[in-house]
């Protein structure tokens, strides 16, 4: 009787132990992805406009440095920390996420409004203030980053440019129409009316996956709780 007590025990020891197998085989299968290994993949279409993940380089690049600035005066032990805070009801990793896409869909269509109407060539001065624009970008870029730079600097340069004639055909839209330039960037409410009358069309199977905060930089340090730091660990064990 007790040895076969014992071979129930194993028994279910075995199937436990193959469901916990089968639990997490399935989670790493819908676990985080590397950006760097579908760059090709399309990230999402505007009007059958197909945009790929390398097309987002500019925009996470920008955005990943805008939050880690923050984080570094947040916690400089420790920058994950504040791209774990929740507010909002969201966390900043997720607000800088959709921030990034917000930018580029919005980018992207208005790039191609202004291609379909002729508004696609700088004039000498707007030639100069990209030219400014795109040298305070890589100015302004981590070291970092520098060492994860997801593709090459001329793709990300033209997407710079694609940003800047976006951006003229946001200023012209306000000065058509009002109320203002504000109105027409990626979170503006006329932009949003505008947006609702094209097909927009997002791979988040792929954008899901992604970790924002750790594409073009990296946080490998074990975090304390939001706002703790080395010196006040310190003072905790005087």
């Amino acid at each position: 009787m007790k040895d076969r007590r014992w071979v129930k025990i194993i028994l279910l020891g075995m199937g436990i132990a193959v469901l916990c197998y089968a639990f997490v085989s399935m989670h790493d299968s819908r676990g985080t992805i590397k950006y760097s290994e579908h760059l090709d993949d399309t990230a999402f279409t505007v009007d059958g406009y197909e945009v790929t993940f390398k097309d987002l380089a500019f925009y996470i690049l920008y955005e990943e440095r805008v939050v880690e600035e923050q984080a570094r005066i947040y916690n400089p032990d420790s920058t994950k920390d504040y791209w774990n805070i929740h507010s909002n009801n969201s966390f900043i990793q997720m607000e800088a996420k959709d921030a990034v896409f917000g930018m580029a869909v919005h980018d992207y269509l208005f790039y191609q409004l202004a291609v379909a109407e002729g508004m696609d060539t700088l004039t000498p001065a707007e030639e100069q203030d990209l030219e400014f624009a795109t040298n305070d970008f890589w100015e302004d870029l981590l070291d970092i980053q520098w060492e994860k730079l997801p593709c090459d600097e001329d793709t990300i340069n033209s997407q710079i440019r694609i940003a800047a004639i976006a951006e003229k055909y946001q200023n012209y839209l306000a000065e058509a129409n009002g109320p203002s330039q504000a109105a027409y960037k990626y979170d503006g409410y006329y932009y949003g009316l505008i947006l609702e009358e094209h097909e927009v069309d997002i791979n988040d199977k792929l954008w899901d996956r992604f970790v924002m905060g750790d594409i073009t930089l990296h946080h490998s340090k074990i975090n304390y709780i939001n706002g703790w730091t080395d010196e006040k660990e310190e003072k905790s064990k005087e």
